[in-house]
């Protein structure tokens, strides 16, 4: 498990380059510029933190379902 918030985070989506990398992408910046597109790890406090076991489409607002 990721240490830190995003790992666990609804909002989160893993992105993963050709070459390997692998970087955390806020989906919640897509709709409000106060969160980072990609945060620098570890996330300890986050106002957007919702866990994943929380159903998406309690959380999420529509246009960011997949």
């Amino acid at each position: 498990m990721r240490k830190g918030l995003c790992g666990n985070c609804a909002f989160v989506r893993e992105i993963v380059t050709p070459k390997g990398s692998r970087f955390l992408l806020c989906q919640l910046s897509q709709k409000d510029a106060a969160y980072p597109k990609y945060p620098r790890q570890p996330v300890i406090l986050c106002q957007g933190y919702r866990p994943k076991n929380e159903s998406a489409e309690e959380i999420l607002p529509p246009e960011l379902l997949p």
